[in-house]
């Protein structure tokens, strides 16, 4: 396996999960199962496949326990340096970025926490090296979102979208903005349209949050102290001033009288520090057909996105949505995913005496499977006890989950520490941590979690 050694890794996990249902609220958003692992694992393992040997993994200190633990029981050979930031304050992914710049020495690739994908990820790498951009990005053009009936209360919920614009010539990401930032009409600067001649928006592009930048971008994050989010401010800031140019002096805001204490601007950072510039005016080569404007319009900040081809398969696992259809998918894709063959789908020291189980389940460790059961495409986690006499279809089931005699569960997510008395039937429905379900209830489309005082609690 190639070895990557050019860029380090950063992996942000500390993530809320704030668009999962709350009743979640105990479950660290990156250890939500999938399959048979917890979803962090996967965004460490496409690093490993393609040779990066160590990352940063950014968590919040509350769950640092739990991650380790649950990465224990992972296969994977990717060295992590846990980096922990505290559950107590509201950091963004920017001061994630700056918490971490004391250890970056080189170019840098951030990888979200929540990503399942069978990307290339050479692409994005290639892509960036080729042009030796400041950004490259990755988006996945999955079409419309794929419609699944969700377990839990019904709701109307509009997904976030972002504007992207790219211009099919030379793969220059040149505009990006939330959709919700425009109320009917969207504008784009005149300069854009003028200078670039084969513009496509995007309004369903998916934004993996896979970056590779600079160096000299983290230093700007650090010093300029004005970023909290690295997709919703940093991302866009430095797609608009590829449109700019860089300020004498003069012109700079923040000269004093004596020209000194000059406050700096990106252009100060991207300084290119070997002979780029010059054997680009030597060579023939073009990004684009109007050579006269110079090669990349003489442009000293150059960002990129790869959207790979609509069949590649991409996911972020921040919605329940997207937990519900990686879950149903997984298993089909396993090996295009991963790399690598599921070999134990059911873990050797759990107890399964039922042979009504098929193919398309996964059992945790230490879990106890009754003789007289029918599993159909669900996912037990570890120390879980089904009893006699229980139907479970399409159901995810955290660790520590009971579920007694006769009951019947369809499209349901039992949260760790669950308790299904008996001769239930459920269906859609989703049952929050350490909650139990008395006997005999019926639901369907239900919310069942603790309530104190008319308040839903977390745990």
């Amino acid at each position: 396996m190639h070895k990557i050694l050019e860029f380090q890794a950063v992996v942000l996990a500390a993530g809320r999960g704030s668009r999962m249902p709350d009743v979640g609220g105990t479950v660290s958003k990156c250890l939500l199962p999938v399959g048979p692992y917890p979803v962090l694992w996967y965004s460490l393992n496409m690093l490993e496949k393609f040779g990066f040997q160590e990352t940063m993994l950014v968590v919040l200190d509350e769950d640092k326990s739990n991650i380790i633990n649950a990465l224990e029981k992972c296969p994977l050979k990717i060295k992590y340096d846990l980096i922990v930031i505290p559950s107590e304050e509201d950091w963004g992914t920017a001061n994630s970025l700056k918490h971490v710049s004391s250890k970056v020495n080189t170019d840098l690739i951030i990888v979200s926490g929540d990503l399942i994908t069978n990307i290339n990820l050479n692409d994005v790498l290639n892509l960036y090296r080729k042009h030796d951009a400041a950004l490259a990005t990755l988006f996945f053009n999955n079409g419309p979102e794929e419609w699944i009936e969700l377990p839990g209360l019904k709701t109307k919920a509009k997904p976030d979208r972002d504007l992207v614009c790219i211009d099919k010539e030379t793969e220059r990401l040149v505009f990006l903005a939330s959709a919700s930032d425009f109320e009917e009409n969207v504008t784009t600067p005149r300069l854009l349209i003028k200078k670039f001649n084969s513009i496509s928006m995007y309004s369903r592009l998916l934004d993996a949050h896979v970056y590779v930048m600079k160096k000299w971008v983290v230093n700007y994050v650090v010093d300029t102290d004005k970023f909290t989010s690295v997709k919703g401010e940093l991302i866009p800031h430095i797609v608009k001033k590829q449109l700019a140019k860089p300020k004498n002096q003069v012109e700079r805001k923040g000269t004093s009288e004596k020209n000194v204490d000059i406050t700096k601007d990106i252009f100060d950072y991207a300084v290119e520090q070997g002979y780029e510039s010059k054997i680009r005016k030597m060579s023939a080569y073009n990004d684009h057909t109007l050579g006269s404007k110079g090669v990349y319009y003489n442009d000293t900040l150059r960002c990129y996105a790869h959207i790979p081809d609509k069949n590649t398969f991409g996911i972020r696992v921040n919605t329940l949505s997207a937990l519900y259809l990686s879950n149903s998918k997984i298993l089909s894709k396993w090996q295009e995913i991963t790399g690598t063959e599921l070999l134990e789908r059911i873990h050797p020291n759990s107890e399964v005496s039922t042979k009504q189980i098929d193919e398309n389940c996964t059992v945790g460790e230490k879990s106890c499977i009754s003789e007289k059961t029918s599993l159909k495409s669900t996912f037990i986690g570890s120390n879980c006890t089904i009893e006699n006499k229980v139907r479970l279809t399409n159901c995810i089931l955290m660790n520590n989950v009971t579920v007694k005699e006769g009951c019947v569960l369809q499209d349901c997510i039992l949260y760790t520490g669950v308790t299904v008395d008996v001769n239930c039937n459920l269906q859609y429905c989703i049952v929050g941590p350490h909650h139990v379900v008395s006997s005999s209830k019926k639901g369907n489309h239900q919310l069942f979690a603790e309530i104190t005082d008319n308040m839903i609690t977390l745990g």
